[in-house]
């Protein structure tokens, strides 16, 4: 009797005890986490430590949040409690530069008008008009205004970038300059002409400018203003020689470059009319400043891997393309701050750069394919007609040769332009070109000032398609390619404490397995569908052999023979559609019983293995305990 009471009475204190922890870590340990992410996500990083150490004046931060209107079902009243510690923490390390306010914007109350008034988006929640609001109206000392209209969940890997972001835009007065020269619609095009609405922007423009300010420059332009810092060249095709020579010179007074240059751009807008895209032109033009800056793009050359391929949807249901390629920390140079953390960044039909002879400038590659599965396809095989990604990938050529996709070019140059400015082709008199050369900047034919640009194999790694998915007016990135693009913008800008936390943004584990099911079961589909064909050709080939005399009007004669022959034809060819079924139901049963058993892992196992330890201890406290009586 008395072990049963001292039993239940120490049960009693145990459960007492473990109340009160728990109560008591919750109000004095509520800003204290353990990070144990592979990439620390949820811990302050030194680029925001760096930013706030740097505030010279004081920034309010005023957090609207209702919490009586936050359903319970939702995951919004959790997030909102991290976002409220992250942004008492952020004030904990601003030597007080920052001064954080918590408001309950309620219903018909002032603080609502304040809220919607300053930006904020309100979720409607009811009939009545009640509203749920969780955002951040920020401002400085010269009333400069930031918003953060909602803390969306789906952001949440990119909550402290978004948070730095508005501090640092704040803190900041002058922002470096990025000078767009795009033949890609990123700026978003014309209005539809069926709904009059124009087409919205690219995701990568809006992710530049949320720290960058970016100016529009016109591919026809003839000079380039020096208070650009960095000039940005997207799909450069057919620019006049006065363009180039702006370029030129820019890039000689020790302007920045970053160039992306593609030998066939998929989402080029010359290809997507159905009526000229088999002879449109999708290739970049650059090669008289390329050759000046000491590299090339190797011609007809499209650079694929089969280890970092990835799956593409097809009429026939998934196609492996090594051309599409998902490149990640393997491929990355790993001492380059810009391309720390990141996830992986994907790249459709990219090219390969390559140093010319007698080159000045240095070549740091900055990302490559795999050795164990790099390889190439001929650019010619894309030139006419619909991309067929099931044929490509039958053509591509593993060699094990890595190849650059990302270079960063340092140095010094000369002109491309030996002689002096370009003749104006439609320059004025003689008077006219004398006044005009008099008004025109001192020609340089080498460099003032050091050279440093990026160069980029491939465009389509600024489509939304490869890397980003919009929810509402928000960007969720599901890989790294904004964050390289804007890192290697802040690198060459030389600003680079937004690094850290924008690398982190759309951190993904690629789920490898199913990439490879996908590999294996799009190899077995091509094989399938190859044995179809041939099939089907041979039993063609057979009906002509056996084709008789024709009837009066025109149509075949079929003796028994062929019928027969046509008959074992259509059953060949269920058999065949039959088979290419099964290969596709297999690879979904496959992924889905992979999925089931690592759900019954992660469920069942660690309870499992928890309960194996403490029995452990359990028996090892009983053993000690009987070795102590013995004794």
């Amino acid at each position: 009797m008395g072990k049963n009471l001292f039993s239940l009475t120490g049960l009693a204190v145990a459960i007492a005890l473990f109340v009160a922890i728990n109560a008591f870590s919750s109000v004095a340990l509520r800003r204290s986490s353990i990070d144990l992410t592979e990439h620390k996500l949820y811990s302050l990083s030194e680029g925001s430590r760096n930013i706030l150490a740097k505030l010279e004046e004081p920034i309010d931060l005023k957090f609207y949040y209702t919490p009586d209107q936050a359903p319970d079902s939702s995951p919004i009243p959790e997030y909102a409690r991290r976002v409220q510690e992250l942004l008492e923490t952020y004030a904990a390390k601003s030597n007080g530069n920052l001064r954080l306010e918590v408001i309950d914007p309620k219903p018909f109350t002032e603080e609502e008008d304040q809220a919607a008034q300053g930006g904020l988006q309100g979720h409607s929640i009811n009939s009545l008009g009640d509203k749920l609001y969780c955002g951040l109206i920020a401002t400085n000392s010269i009333d400069e205004k930031e918003v953060i209209p909602f803390f969306h969940p789906a952001r949440e890997a990119s909550l402290e970038y978004d948070i730095t972001q508005v501090i640092y835009r704040l803190g900041n007065d002058d922002r470096p300059v990025v000078g767009l020269m795009s033949s890609l619609p990123l700026a978003g095009g014309p209005p539809n002409p069926m709904t009059r609405q124009p087409a919205q922007r690219w995701g990568i423009y809006d992710f530049i400018a949320q720290s960058l300010e970016v100016r529009d420059v016109p591919m026809t332009a003839e000079s380039i203003d020096d208070e650009i810092d960095v000039l940005m060249l997207v799909h450069p095709k057919e620019l006049s020689e006065q363009t180039q020579y702006a370029i030129d010179q820019f890039a000689l007074r020790g302007g920045r470059i970053m160039a992306f240059v593609d030998p066939f751009c998929f989402f080029d807008p010359a290809g997507q009319d159905p009526r000229g895209a088999m002879s449109a032109d999708r290739s970049s033009h650059l090669e008289r400043l390329l050759e000046a800056w000491g590299v090339t793009l190797e011609p007809n050359l499209i650079v694929g891997d089969e280890k970092k391929g990835q799956a593409i949807p097809t009429q026939n249901g998934q196609a492996f393309a090594p051309i599409f390629m998902a490149l990640d920390e393997e491929s990355f140079d790993e001492q380059d701050l810009a391309l720390k953390d990141i996830s992986g960044v994907s790249f459709l039909t990219a090219g390969s750069w390559k140093a010319t002879e007698g080159a000045t400038t240095e070549i740091q590659p900055l990302v490559q394919t795999t050795a164990e599965g790099a390889g190439t396809l001929d650019g010619t095989a894309m030139q006419f007609g619909m991309v067929d990604f099931e044929r490509l990938g039958d053509m591509f050529v593993t060699d094990q040769v890595p190849r650059s996709t990302v270079i960063r070019l340092t140095g010094s140059l000369t002109s491309a332009f030996p002689d002096g400015p370009p003749q104006d082709p439609e320059a004025g008199t003689d008077d006219d070109a004398e006044g005009s050369e008099e008004a025109a900047p001192e020609h340089l034919s080498e460099s003032s000032a050091p050279f440093h640009a990026v160069l980029i194999s491939d465009a389509d790694l600024l489509a939304d398609n490869l890397w980003v998915q919009r929810i509402g007016p928000f960007l969720a990135p599901q890989l790294g390619n904004g964050s390289l693009v804007v890192n290697l913008l802040d690198n060459l800008t030389g600003s680079t404490d937004l690094i850290s936390l924008r690398s982190r943004e759309g951190y993904q584990r690629p789920f490898t397995k199913k990439v490879e099911l996908e590999k294996a079961a799009g190899e077995r589909l091509r094989e399938k569908a190859d044995e179809a064909e041939a099939a089907v050709e041979a039993t063609n080939q057979r009906l002509l052999e056996l084709q008789g005399p024709q009837d009066n009007a025109g149509g075949a004669l079929l003796n028994p023979e062929q019928q027969a022959e046509i008959e074992r034809l259509n059953a060949t060819l269920l058999d065949q559609r039959r088979e290419l079924r099964e290969v596709r139901n297999q690879l979904n049963r496959d992924i889905e019983s992979l999925g089931t058993r690592l759900k019954a892992l992660n469920t069942f196992l660690v309870p499992v293995l928890l309960l194996l330890v403490l029995l452990g201890m359990a028996i090892t406290n009983q053993s000690n305990s009987r070795s102590r009586r013995s004794s």
